[in-house]
């Protein structure tokens, strides 16, 4: 199993090269093992992760799934 460092490298440089039309999904299980913690915890660090990456980070409880898109430009805001 991937390491959790290792999960989060790999997301960073997903969320890096993801246009302002693009969006990652990520399933509710890997989630909670990236960003640790359960349910709430695990949300809002994934928040913190994707504003970090200038993304945002909306959850679906029905599909429960997470979806980051890019909320400006890479490399900075326009």
């Amino acid at each position: 199993m991937e390491q959790r460092e290792d999960y989060l490298l790999r997301l960073a440089s997903v969320l890096e090269d993801i246009g302002a039309d693009q969006q990652v999904t990520i399933r509710d299980r890997y989630i909670e093992q990236a960003f640790g913690g359960h349910g709430a915890l695990a949300l809002a660090e994934a928040e913190v992760f994707a504003r970090a990456h200038g993304c945002t980070f909306r959850y679906d409880r029905i599909e429960q799934r997470g979806l980051f898109t890019r909320s400006y430009p890479a490399g900075g805001r326009a």
